[in-house]
């Protein structure tokens, strides 16, 4: 099965261009609009089968080795989408369920690791059968050199939501409103990137 990873390698000629949507006002990486001269940075898109495992690839990506190709964590150097936001690659490439880690690479190749939070209710919920993978979570910045229990905080909280649901307090909507603001709020000062 792998330990999945995307990583999203930022674009020559983007190192002028910041990855805010200029009416985002609190800074966080949320942007909605797709590359444009003065739109936010853009992103090629690859993939790493084992990449995900511990956040491996957090320290691993250097200009001699930009693709990790020596490590057993190595990225295809095929991109699998080109010219792509940070919000669009969240809302149409990354299977939160299915990936593990996320990975923003900047031009000197300093990588940033993020949670993959996946908003599905079926392991959290007894009336909730299926929910959408692509799409259908968070971002959040990763501190794997730190004690991150942001994951397991998340957990925790997805597990409150769901029976929520389940008592019909809230419905699935109202449910992925609410982990969207929960997350934002316990980030603090992490990077969150939530799909446009």
């Amino acid at each position: 099965m792998g330990h999945r990873a995307l990583l999203a390698y930022r674009r020559e000629g983007d190192d002028e261009r910041d990855d805010t949507d200029p009416a985002d006002s609190d800074g966080d990486t949320t942007d909605s609009t797709d590359a444009a001269d003065d739109g936010p940075a853009t992103y090629d898109l690859h993939r790493s089968h084992w990449g995900g495992a511990d956040f491996a690839l957090a320290n691993r990506l250097t200009a001699e080795s930009p693709y990790a190709a020596d490590t057993p964590f190595a990225v295809d150097p095929s991109p699998v989408a080109t010219d792509r936001s940070l919000s669009h690659i969240a809302a149409n490439a990354l299977d939160f369920l299915h990936h593990e880690a996320f990975y923003r690479v900047e031009i000197d190749y300093e990588t940033t690791p993020f949670h993959v939070l996946w908003f599905g209710l079926e392991a959290d919920s007894d009336t909730v059968e299926r929910s959408e993978t692509v799409g259908h979570g968070a971002l959040v910045e990763a501190r794997p050199e730190e004690d991150d229990r942001f994951s397991g905080w998340f957990c925790g909280t997805k597990a409150v939501v769901g029976d929520a649901v389940d008592w019909g307090a809230l419905s699935r909507e109202e449910a992925a409103e609410y982990l969207a603001r929960r997350v934002e709020t316990r980030a603090d000062d992490r990077t969150v990137i939530l799909p446009d």
